[in-house]
C-alpha cells in the first residue's frame, strides 16, 4: 500500500479537526473559562502530536505537543486563559495548516515553529509553572505501578479506505489509554507497517476496542508488566528485561488476528489500481454524505435494475404496453437519480462560515475596530463547486465592509451608533437558487463620490445621468476603487471586478444596496447546482442552442419587416426599445434569413435585450460539460450539452451577450 495515499488521508481529517479549531477559539475567547472548549482543544492536539509523528510530520507533532502541554495546565486550573493565549494558539495552528498543506519541506517552517515554542514556553515561565515533568520512579512506589506495556503492529491496506475508515479518530482512541511512542514508515520486503509501542493500565478488551475498525490489520503483544518508556524504571527492571530476552516465548503474549489472507497487505503498491491512487491524490475534494442519501442512492439502483428486466423481457415478448410502462418508470428514475446525485453534492455553508468568522474576528484586531459577525442560514446548502468557487468574492466582500463600511469606535459613537460594528451574513433558498447576502451597518456608499471618481478615470462622461443600480455597478469596474490611500486590506483598485467575474462564471449574479450612514448590503444569487439547469432549446440555421429558463421573460414571432422597421438595432417591447442580437449574424452564417423569426426576450439584472433565432424547439433540462479549444473565442458561449439523439447544443452566456450588446449599441 503507498503511504502517500494514507498521509494525503491523515492530512485531509488533520485539517477537518484544525477547522474545527477556529470557531472553538472565536467562543473561548468570548468565554475564557468554558471547559468544555478547553478540552476540545486539548483533544485535537493530543490527537495531532501522536498521528502526525507517524506520517512523518515531526514538526507539527513538536508543536502540538507544547501546546497540548499549555493546556494541560490551563485545564488543570494552573494557567488562566487570556488574549495572549487566544492569539497564540491562533497563531500556531495557521503555522500547523502550513506545514500540512504544503507539498514541498520549507525551511522557514522550522523557524516558525521555533519561534511559536518560544512564545508558548515564554507564556508557561512567566506563570510560574513548568511543561517539561518527567516522572521519577523509586522502589517505595515500584510495587504500586500497574501499568504494563504494549507493542501494536499497524499494517495498511487498501480496504481501510474502501470502508472510509478515519485512522485519526482510531488512533485518538488509542492514544487516550496511554502514554505512547511511534516508529513510522517501517517496512520489510513484502509488507510495510507502523510500529506502537503502548504504555497503559487498560485491558487488551480496551485496545482492541480502540482498534476495532481495523483490528484485522493489527498484531498486538505483551512485551512488558511495566512502563518500559521511562528510563529510571527500565534501570530498576534490568533484572526483569534479562529474564524476559531469556525466556521470550513464555513472557510473550501475542494477539494476532489474521491476516496472512490479506492480499491488501500483501500488494506491492505499484501494483495498485490506477482509479484508487488517483481517488486519493483527489481525496482533497472529498465531501461527507448524509447516510440517508446513500440508502435512497441503493434503493434507486436497485429499482433500475428491476425496471431493466422489466423492459428486457417485455421486448423480448413485444409487449408494447409493458415497455411504454418500463420506459415511463426508467424516465422517472433517471430524474430521481438526478436529484439524489445533485444532492449528495450540496455542502452546508457551516464550514465555509466557520473561515469568516476567524477573517472577521483578525481583521478587526488589525484595523482597531469592534466587528460583531451574525449568520443567518448557515445550513444552507449549495453545490461543492460553487462553494468553492464562491469562498473567495465572499471575502472579498467581507473585506471590504470592514475597512470601508464599519467605522472607528470613536466615529460610530459620534454618529449616534454602537461602538461595535456589525456584519451579517443571510443565506436563504427560492425556489433553485441560493441567495446570500453580505451587509453592514456602516457609513454605506457615497453615490456622489463614486460619480467623481468615475468621471476622473473616464469611465462615464461629465454629464451622464446614471440610477443608484448604475453607479453601484461602477464600483465592479477594473480598476475602480474609492480607497483615499493603500492598505493591508484593500483600496490597491482590484478585487471588486474579480468578485463579480467569478460569480458570473457560475452563472451568478451580484447586487448592491446602499444608503448612507446605515450601511450597505452585497446580495448574491446563485443557482444551487451548476451541472444539471433548466434550458430552452433554440435553433439558428442547423445549430441548437441552450439559453437558461430563468434568464428569459418572454417569447415570441417577429417579422423581418417589423425588425427592420427599427433603427440602431433595436426592437420594441412593451412599449420599450430595446437592443437585440442576431445569433445568425453574430456567428456569420451564410444562409438567408427566414421571413418569420423568433424572438426571446431576455431579463438579466434588470436590463432586458432580445435574442433572434430561427425556431424554438422546446425545454430541455441540459447537462453542462466544459468547451473545447474549438470555442474558446467565442466567449458568450459558457457550455454545451449532448442531446438524445448525439447532437450538441451550446450553451448561450446572457451575461456575455449582453456586454456584447452594450459594445454594439
Amino acid at each position: 500500500m503507498d503511504f502517500k495515499d494514507f498521509k494525503q488521508s491523515f492530512v485531509d481529517e488533520a485539517m477537518q479537526l484544525i477547522n474545527s479549531l477556529d470557531e472553538i477559539l472565536l467562543n473561548l475567547e468570548k468565554d475564557f473559562e468554558n471547559s468544555d472548549y478547553i478540552e476540545h482543544i486539548f483533544r485535537v492536539m493530543h490527537t495531532l502530536k501522536g498521528s502526525s509523528s507517524m506520517f512523518g510530520f515531526d514538526l507539527v507533532a513538536d508543536v502540538t505537543h507544547n501546546l497540548e502541554s499549555l493546556y494541560v495546565l490551563v485545564r488543570d486550573k494552573k494557567l488562566r486563559v487570556n488574549e495572549n493565549i487566544i492569539q497564540l494558539t491562533f497563531e500556531t495552528i495557521d503555522i500547523l495548516r502550513h506545514i500540512l498543506n504544503s507539498k514541498e519541506e520549507n525551511p522557514k517552517f522550522e523557524q516558525n515553529c521555533a519561534e511559536i515554542t518560544k512564545k508558548i514556553l515564554g507564556i508557561v515561565n512567566k506563570s510560574g509553572n513548568s511543561i517539561t515533568t518527567k516522572k521519577v520512579i523509586t522502589k517505595t512506589n515500584l510495587n504500586e505501578i500497574k501499568k504494563r506495556s504494549w507493542n501494536i503492529i499497524f499494517f495498511p491496506s487498501e480496504n481501510i479506505f474502501t470502508r472510509n475508515i478515519k485512522l485519526l479518530n482510531t488512533f485518538h482512541d488509542l492514544f487516550q489509554l496511554g502514554e505512547y511512542q511511534i516508529s513510522s514508515d517501517l517496512s520489510t520486503d513484502e509488507k510495510q507497517f507502523w510500529n506502537i509501542i503502548l504504555v497503559t493500565e487498560k485491558t487488551i478488551e480496551d485496545i482492541e476496542d480502540a482498534l476495532f475498525f481495523i483490528i484485522d490489520n493489527c498484531k498486538i503483544s505483551l512485551i512488558a508488566d511495566f512502563d518500559i518508556l521511562n528510563e529510571d524504571e527500565l534501570i530498576q527492571r534490568e533484572n526483569f528485561i534479562k529474564e524476559i530476552s531469556e525466556n521470550e516465548e513464555n513472557n510473550f503474549e501475542i494477539f494476532e488476528p489474521d491476516i496472512q489472507n490479506n492480499e491488501a497487505v500483501e500488494k506491492n503498491s505499484d501494483e495498485l489500481k490506477p482509479e484508487l491512487v488517483n481517488q486519493f491524490k483527489q481525496t482533497a475534494n472529498r465531501i461527507i454524505v448524509d447516510a440517508q442519501k446513500l440508502d435512497t442512492l441503493i434503493y434507486l439502483v436497485s429499482e433500475l435494475f428491476t425496471s431493466k428486466s422489466d423492459l428486457l423481457l417485455s421486448l423480448e415478448s413485444k409487449d408494447f404496453e409493458r415497455i411504454k410502462t418500463a420506459a415511463e418508470k426508467i424516465d422517472k428514475l433517471s430524474k430521481l437519480f438526478r436529484d439524489n446525485a445533485l444532492s449528495i453534492r450540496l455542502v452546508s455553508l457551516h464550514d465555509l462560515i466557520s473561515r469568516f468568522r476567524r477573517l472577521v474576528r483578525d481583521l478587526a484586531k488589525q484595523l482597531n475596530k469592534n466587528v460583531e459577525f451574525e449568520v443567518i442560514g448557515e445550513d444552507t446548502e449549495l453545490d461543492k463547486s460553487v462553494i468553492e468557487a464562491i469562498s473567495e468574492p465572499i471575502m472579498h466582500l467581507i473585506r471590504n465592509c470592514i475597512d470601508h463600511g464599519i467605522e472607528n469606535p470613536e466615529k460610530r459613537i459620534e454618529m449616534g451608533k454602537n461602538a461595535n460594528g456589525i456584519i451579517k451574513l443571510f443565506a436563504f433558498k427560492k425556489g433553485s437558487f441560493v441567495f446570500i447576502q453580505i451587509s453592514d451597518d456602516g457609513n454605506g456608499i457615497d453615490k456622489q463620490k463614486v460619480m467623481q471618481k468615475a468621471i476622473s478615470k473616464n469611465m462615464i462622461s461629465e454629464n451622464a445621468q446614471l440610477s443608484d443600480k448604475e453607479i453601484y455597478d461602477l464600483l465592479f469596474l477594473p480598476g475602480f476603487s474609492t480607497a483615499e490611500s493603500l492598505t493591508q486590506v484593500s483600496g490597491r483598485g482590484v478585487g471588486m471586478d474579480v468578485v463579480r467575474k467569478k460569480i458570473s462564471e457560475i452563472r451568478g449574479d451580484i447586487t448592491v444596496d446602499s444608503e448612507k450612514g446605515l450601511g450597505t448590503s452585497f446580495t448574491l444569487k446563485l443557482q444551487q447546482t451548476i451541472a444539471i439547469i433548466d434550458t430552452l432549446l433554440i435553433r439558428t440555421d442547423n445549430t441548437k442552442f441552450a439559453v437558461p429558463i430563468e434568464d428569459i421573460e418572454n417569447c415570441g414571432l417577429i417579422t423581418i419587416d417589423e425588425i427592420q422597421k427599427t433603427n440602431n438595432k433595436h426592437v420594441e417591447f412593451q412599449n420599450e426599445l430595446i437592443p437585440y442580437i442576431s445569433i445568425r449574424s453574430q456567428l456569420g452564417y451564410k444562409s438567408q434569413n427566414p421571413n418569420k423569426q423568433r424572438i426571446l426576450i431576455i431579463n438579466k439584472q434588470d436590463k432586458r435585450y432580445a435574442i433572434l433565432a430561427d425556431d424554438i424547439i422546446g425545454e430541455y433540462q441540459a447537462v453542462i460539460k466544459p468547451l473545447g479549444k474549438t470555442f474558446s473565442e467565442q466567449e458568450f458561449l459558457s457550455g454545451v450539452s449532448i442531446l438524445g439523439d448525439g447532437t450538441l447544443a451550446l450553451l448561450l452566456d446572457t451575461e456575455k451577450l449582453k456586454k456584447q450588446i452594450t459594445l454594439i449599441s
